[in-house]
């Protein structure tokens, strides 16, 4: 049921563009096809707890939105495999259990909480040691009208900016904490991965951009909100829902060179005008494309970020699974029919559960 209300909730803004359902149906289903084997070789060289730990640190791979996107995704393409009469429900059960078993001990790992998303943890994910929420405290820096109106643009130019990178996917930006500083202030950290799309075919086009990676940190005053949480796709919802007026402090930190290093946040200016240039570039290379391409471009994000807990490290795709592309034609032209695995299964309304279970 969580899952069901989750991706009811819409997640930053809306695809204008990509034929996203097709997209996300052709990264699902590969998902299913491709993570049973890369756990597999992960596996041989190391342990998800090991994993785990490398990414509890700002900008990592390992990110909270990619571990949700790791368990749930993979389950979805069961899901819509199932709908499209190519899976029976008792199909590679051990497979499935190996993905889950791995997904499981990573995020466990991972938050340290005992929970396995945010959800169960009551909105919160507070993964970063204290070393690292120290030295983010000591760099905060108190704002003013003037600073939050730049922190107002800067957060929303780079959305747009990495929403379009990634093929109009959310999964350029994940929120961690919130961190208790005080009885008045906790602590937000928000990463923005990947800021030059380094294993895209279109990378090339947004090269000359500052950073790889960077966080903002900033704090807020709990008692001037009714809700303050974070979504399981780690997004941070408040109520009233504009929080940038309300921020006390921030912190600028760029993660390029494995360890942190803060930057003046006269940088956040620099970075809203890079992405800015960027973007018609972007607009450019995508408008070459044709249907198919604009599918196949699509999928990339959707599934490097998972695969990627599954890997050493970070690899372009080099080929679809071809159990995943022979399907493309059934959907490739109908949206209606790369929803199905939500509006029949997932999210269908009165279902007792998004996922069906595995038959004897």
């Amino acid at each position: 049921m969580k899952f069901q209300a989750e991706m009811a909730r819409p997640a930053g803004p809306a695809p204008s563009q990509f034929p996203v359902n097709q997209s996300f149906l052709l990264a699902v289903t590969h998902n299913f096809f491709t993570l049973p084997d890369a756990v597999r070789r992960i596996l041989k060289h190391t342990t998800p707890e090991e994993t785990a730990q490398r990414g509890r640190r700002l900008g990592a791979v390992v990110s909270p939105l990619a571990l949700w996107m790791l368990g749930y995704h993979f389950l979805v393409g069961r899901e819509a495999l199932i709908d499209l009469q190519e899976l029976e429900a008792s199909a590679h059960a051990d497979h499935t259990a190996l993905v889950l078993d791995f997904w499981r001990k990573l995020a466990l790992t991972h938050r340290g909480d005992g929970h396995l998303d945010n959800s169960e943890a009551g909105g919160t994910n507070t993964f970063l040691p204290p070393a690292i929420v120290q030295q983010l405290y000591r760099a905060l820096l108190p704002t003013d009208a003037g600073i939050r109106r730049r922190v107002t643009e800067f957060l929303s130019a780079l959305e747009e900016y990495l929403f379009l990178l990634n093929a109009e996917a959310r999964l350029g930006i994940a929120d961690s904490g919130p961190y208790p500083l005080n009885v008045e202030r906790v602590l937000i950290v928000r990463d923005f991965f990947d800021l030059k799309g380094a294993h895209y075919p279109w990378h090339e086009t947004v090269a000359d951009l500052p950073y790889h990676t960077c966080s903002l940190a900033f704090t807020l005053d709990p008692a001037e909100f009714q809700s303050l949480a974070l979504s399981d796709r780690s997004v941070l919802l408040t109520t009233p829902a504009e929080y940038p007026e309300a921020i006390r402090e921030i912190a600028l930190v760029s993660s390029d060179d494995s360890t942190p290093r803060m930057v003046p946040f006269t940088e956040m200016d620099r970075l809203t005008r890079a992405v800015k240039k960027a973007q018609p570039k972007l607009l450019r290379w995508f408008g070459r494309l044709s249907q198919r391409e604009w599918i196949a471009c699509g999928a990339l994000p959707w599934i490097l970020r998972p695969s990627a807990l599954a890997a050493r490290e970070v690899a372009s795709l080099q080929e679809f699974a071809p159990e995943a592309v022979r399907l493309l034609p059934s959907y490739e032209d109908d949206e209606t029919q790369a929803v199905r695995w939500a509006t029949h299964r997932c999210l269908a309304p009165g279902s007792p559960s998004a996922f069906a279970p595995f038959a004897g």
